[in-house]
C-alpha cells in the first residue's frame, strides 16, 4: 500500500511542479502565499507536492525560482522515464522505489545548493519536519 502513496506523491510532485512552473508569480505588491514566491495557489498556497513544502517560509529570488523550476523539471523527466506507463505496469518493485527515493534526495540536495545560508537554515528545519511527519505516518500504517 505504501508504494501507491509514494507513486501518487511522485506524480503529484511532477504535476504540481509542471503547473507551478507554468504559472506566473503573484501580482505586484501581493505577498506570496505559503511563504513561497511563485508557488501560491491551492490550499495553504502549496503547490509542487512534498518538495514545495520544503520551501515554506523561504522567499526565493526570481533567479532562484527559475533554478528550482529547472531542477524540478530535470527530475520530473527522469521519474517519468523510469515509469513510462505510469502505474499501468503495476507497483514499482523495491529497487525502483529505492531509485525514486534516491532521485528525490538528489533533487532536495540540488535545491538546497541554490539557497543562501539563511535560507538553508529554514530549509533544513523543513526537511527535518518532513522526515518526522513521514516517519509518523509509517508508524501509523504499521500499528
Amino acid at each position: 500500500m505504501s508504494w501507491i502513496r509514494f507513486a501518487v506523491a511522485g506524480i503529484a510532485l511532477c504535476a504540481g511542479a509542471s503547473v507551478a512552473s507554468a504559472q506566473g508569480g503573484p501580482p505586484a505588491g501581493a505577498p506570496p502565499m505559503g511563504g513561497m514566491q511563485g508557488q501560491q495557489g491551492g490550499p495553504g498556497g502549496r503547490r509542487g507536492g512534498m518538495q514545495a513544502m520544503l520551501l515554506v517560509g523561504i522567499t526565493l529570488t526570481d533567479v532562484q525560482q527559475k533554478k528550482v523550476d529547472e531542477i524540478r523539471a530535470k527530475y520530473r523527466t527522469q521519474m517519468q522515464a523510469m515509469m513510462p506507463n505510469g502505474m499501468q505496469g503495476g507497483p514499482p518493485d523495491p529497487s525502483m522505489r529505492a531509485k525514486m527515493t534516491e532521485m528525490q534526495e538528489h533533487q532536495t540536495h540540488d535545491i538546497r545548493e541554490i539557497l543562501t545560508d539563511d535560507q538553508r537554515k529554514i530549509f533544513d528545519v523543513n526537511v527535518a519536519e518532513q522526515k518526522k511527519r513521514r516517519e509518523e505516518m509509517m508508524k501509523q500504517r504499521q500499528g
